[in-house]
């Protein structure tokens, strides 16, 4: 036959109560008589028809105080005691405890006779000898066990005539003497607790095990008086056959005739037992005299009630019940506050032991108001618990306030600050202990539950609009690792739906426009260079009304000499225009930009109903897809090209660099009998010089003096001649022949012979010739007086314009095609350059009273009008300068217009340094003439 599991399960189940019985009967505190010898048998002396029996027995486990029962039916030792015990000679009393053998005593009626059997109980421990202590839980029944049928008191026979004369006499012994004590009532006078009355009757209510003092009422009280406790009914004057407890003294410092305190300690009631009823005896608890009964009057009655657990297992429950409130309350706040929302978001960006955490805990957060019902449920349950053990331990009072302080403290704030901030691991640690109380508290959470479902509806998780959203961001700033153009770019994208294009639309007066009929010459395209777009809207008639757009990319192939008009153009490219309505959210304008179908710029026009008129559509501002992703980040986009930090505020950009203003090449044909050239070749002259040309770099020529520099009448024409070699008016530098003047080859070619062996080479256009003819003759060295390089540099200027320095090529330039050059000489170089040097000092603030003659402050003053420089500012002339010049043009009769500054005897030196004789002349009038030239506006 096959064994299966469940047989299996079965015979191990039957072998555990086997053992378990087995183990009673074997167990180290169970009682055992092995032998029993009767000393005496006598009436009694004071009432002659009960017998005292002296017994002694000899054992294992005989504790001071242990209950002995007597039976009349033999049975093998170990075996239950069927007979009904609660017979009035059970055995009550121990004689002794100081004898080698235990001394019991048995008080029967005479007319019992045979043999009287033994019952112990089992696993009852004595704590003080006085009393049998409780069972650990209220609901077990004590078993008693048969000693065998050795274990005997053999009581002799009487006759029947002799009992009826003892029954008389005991009819007669029964009624109370005069002389005998008695109690007529009781009180407790000390309680540990509040005392309860039992229901329907006025017995006051004890609790076993614990010491409460009372206080009896009555008569013929004596000091050395013991009062006792018995289950049993009896009239008053009668025998107490058992009592539960040895005798207690009374206290003889309260002691009187009618009143006296004792201090008793009172088992649990037997089972079938109602209450108690005192019994007084004369002397102590070891004198022959009996206890006496002292009647049924309620007055004199007690019950006791029994505590669920002794004292450690219920400091051991009350400490479980306030750990599990505390996880209770904690779980309460740390998984009811993490929503699904939430904790799917740890699922997914979490670290892995976030992940999980929240892993274990979503099957259970899943089922909220099922989760919350059952902790709620579990924690109530063990508060409970806790208050009524607390309150079995201590009174009422004590109990309530220090629940209150414990569930606080313990069970509330403590496990509630932690699990706020640990509650992700704490739920997934006891996510066991949590599915545990769930399903233990099934049957009442679970329909509360179900009908929270129905009345709140499903649990959503906490959700976030735009706004909050924002605020969220924004407030959690300082803890978040977002940094702030993070944070503007978060909050730009949730308020794009917001805002509508009229809110950051550049209006339509602010708009750089060109007209239809507008021709594409220098002018123009240097208009729509300086301007910096590359998108250019284009209006017939007025500027609301937009017809097309021009992009920078069509001007590739348009030559400004061409004059070609604008319409032409757009109608060959034919540019679509995108027009929207003003409230039109940025979302969907970026939206439209996104698909690119109809650029990345638009018109914003709205329907004007004003006036007595038809309704029509005005053009009022135009947005780009730059505007609205400056509103996505939250900040303002610069390219190298724009003008302002913002088409609204209209605030100019703080650059690096200033914008090339190529309109001042345009040729404006204010001087007709200048010789002109095109814009684009005076751009390209100008940007080869600032770049290639040492002598007219920035740091040397500011770009406003290099600008005018070239505007002036510099511009040198060779036409075609076929006796080219022959022709002097076709030479532009000649070997050994003295120039002061610098040449830039524009368009045509040169033929240059070079030194004795005249080698010869050509030169085509952007060749230069006559640098050194520049270059500053005389230096004049800084004094220690002068505390800037600038003074120094002012006077040499000054000084060098002064001198006659002639430059002697070593080489023949020869035009051998018409040539076009620009010839820049040597004094208009010079006041050029001075007016740099005013123009910066002006600028840095430098300046003071006696650093600038007067005709350097005239030219800068001219500069000035023409928007070069600010306000022009009165200055002197330097007193070195005024000194040289002023005796020539003050004193005309000592020094001429033309004679030199210094003496014609001393010996001067060149721009080399050596020694020569040639006299310095004043040049003044033709620098005076150069400068003027400068200063003129184009």
């Amino acid at each position: 036959m096959a064994v299966g599991p469940y047989h299996l399960a079965q015979l191990c189940f039957i072998l555990f109560l086997t053992n378990s019985a087995n183990a009673e009967f074997n167990s180290a505190f169970t009682p055992e008589f092995n032998s029993l010898k009767v000393v005496t048998i006598k009436p009694l002396s004071h009432n002659a028809d009960y017998n005292k029996v002296v017994f002694e027995v000899q054992g294992r486990n005989i504790v001071n105080g242990i209950r002995i029962k007597a039976t009349k039916i033999p049975s093998e030792r170990n075996d239950l005691c069927t007979e009904n015990l609660d017979v009035s000679y059970n055995i009550s009393d121990v004689a002794t405890s100081e004898l080698k053998s235990p001394r019991y005593v048995l008080i029967v009626p005479k007319s019992v006779e045979g043999k009287i059997y033994l019952c112990l109980p089992h696993d009852i421990r004595s704590e003080k000898g006085d009393k049998i202590p409780p069972s650990i839980f209220k609901s077990t029944i004590y078993r008693w066990y048969h000693q065998g049928n050795d274990i005997s008191i053999d009581l002799p026979k009487v006759s029947n005539v002799k009992s009826n004369q003892n029954a008389n006499h005991r009819s007669r012994r029964e009624e109370p003497d005069d002389q005998s004590i008695q109690v007529l009532g009781l009180r407790v006078e000390i309680p540990h607790k509040n005392i309860e009355m039992e229901e329907g009757t006025s017995r006051p209510k004890l609790q076993a095990n614990v010491a409460e003092t009372i206080r009896i009422f009555g008569i013929n009280f004596e000091e050395n008086m013991t009062i006792s406790f018995t289950p049993e009914e009896g009239k008053r004057g009668s025998i107490c056959q058992l009592q539960i407890v040895k005798g207690m003294q009374v206290d003889k410092s309260s002691f009187s005739p009618t009143s006296a305190l004792v201090t008793v300690k009172l088992p649990p009631l037997p089972e079938d037992t109602t209450c108690l009823y005192l019994c007084v005896k004369k002397g102590d608890y070891h004198s022959n005299t009996s206890f006496i009964h002292q009647g049924t009057d309620p007055g004199l009655q007690l019950v006791t009630y029994e505590s669920l657990l002794p004292l450690w297992l219920a400091i051991v429950v009350i400490f479980t019940c306030l750990s599990f409130s505390s996880l209770f309350s904690g779980l309460n706040l740390g998984l009811m506050s993490m929503d699904m929302t939430e904790l799917k978001i740890l699922c997914n960006t979490g670290t892995p032991r976030e992940q999980k955490y929240a892993k274990t805990i979503i099957p259970v957060r899943r089922h909220g108001n099922y989760l919350l019902c059952s902790i709620l449920l579990a924690n109530v349950f063990v508060n409970n618990i806790f208050t009524i053990l607390l309150d079995d331990l201590t009174s009422g009072a004590v109990a309530v306030i220090s629940s209150t302080l414990a569930i606080v403290t313990f069970g509330e704030i403590s496990p509630q600050a932690i699990c706020s901030r640990f509650g992700l691991a704490i739920g997934a640690k006891t996510i066991y202990i949590t599915k545990f109380v769930m399903m233990l508290t099934f049957p009442m959470s679970y329909p509360v539950s179900k009908f929270l479902d129905w009345l709140l509806g499903e649990e959503i998780g906490n959700y976030y609009n735009r706004e909050r959203l924002n605020e969220l961001v924004k407030v959690t700033t300082g803890v978040n690792d977002l940094d702030k153009d993070e944070v503007n770019i978060i909050s730009g994208a949730l308020e794009l739906r917001k805002k509508t294009v009229a809110e950051v639309m550049t209006k339509i007066e602010d708009v750089f426009m060109l007209d239809y009929e507008a021709v594409l010459d220098f002018e123009t395209v240097s208009e729509i260079m300086k301007s910096g777009f590359s998108r250019i809207p284009v209006f017939e008639g007025n500027r609301q009304n937009i017809v097309t757009m021009l992009y920078i990319k069509d001007l590739a192939f348009v030559d400004p000499d061409d004059n070609t008009p604008l319409k032409t153009l757009c109608q060959f490219y034919q540019n679509p225009c995108n027009f929207v309505f003003e409230d039109v959210t940025l979302d969907v304008m970026f939206r439209i930009f996104k698909e690119g179908n109809k650029g990345h710029m638009a018109f914003v026009h709205r329907v004007n109903n004003e006036g007595e008129g038809d309704p029509f559509y005005e053009t009022i501002g135009l947005i780009t897809l730059e505007d609205v992703i400056e509103e996505l980040i939250q900040a303002e986009i610069m390219d190298e090209t724009d003008v302002f930090t913002d088409n609204r505020s209209k605030r100019k950009r703080i650059a690096d660099r200033t914008r090339q203003d190529f309109s001042i090449f345009a040729d404006r044909k204010t001087d007709s009998y200048k010789i002109r050239i095109s814009p684009q070749l005076t751009l390209a002259a100008y940007q080869f010089l600032s770049t290639s040309v040492e002598s007219f770099h920035p740091n040397v020529l500011s770009e406003t003096i290099l600008k005018r520099l070239l505007k002036q009448d510099i511009v040198c024409l060779i036409k075609k001649n076929k006796n080219w070699r022959t022709d002097p008016n076709c030479i532009i530098y000649q070997q050994g022949k003295s120039a002061d003047y610098f040449v830039l080859v524009l368009e045509g070619r040169v033929e240059v012979t070079v030194g004795k062996e005249n080698l010869t080479f050509e030169g085509g256009p952007f060749t230069y010739f006559g640098t050194q003819a520049l270059i500053q003759a005389i230096g004049v060295a800084e004094s220690p007086s002068i505390p800037t390089s600038t003074l120094g540099s002012l006077e040499s200027l000054n000084i060098d314009s002064l001198l006659k320095h002639s430059f002697q090529p070593d080489y023949t330039v020869r035009a051998c095609t018409e040539v076009l050059y620009l010839l820049i000489k040597r004094s208009l170089y010079l006041a050029a350059k001075r007016a740099t040097l005013m123009e910066k000092c002006q600028k840095d603030n430098q300046t003071t009273g006696e650093q600038f003659d007067e005709e350097v402050d005239k030219l800068l003053h001219s500069l000035e009008e023409d928007g070069s420089t600010g306000a022009a500012t009165p200055r002197k002339t330097s007193k070195n300068v005024i000194q040289a010049q002023g005796e020539a043009e003050n004193s005309k009769i000592t020094t001429p217009r033309n004679a030199s500054i210094f003496s014609n005897t001393s010996p001067q030196k060149d721009i080399n340094g050596l020694l020569s004789n040639s006299d310095l002349h004043n040049e003044l009038q033709g620098k005076e003439e150069e400068m003027s030239l400068l200063s003129n506006k184009s």
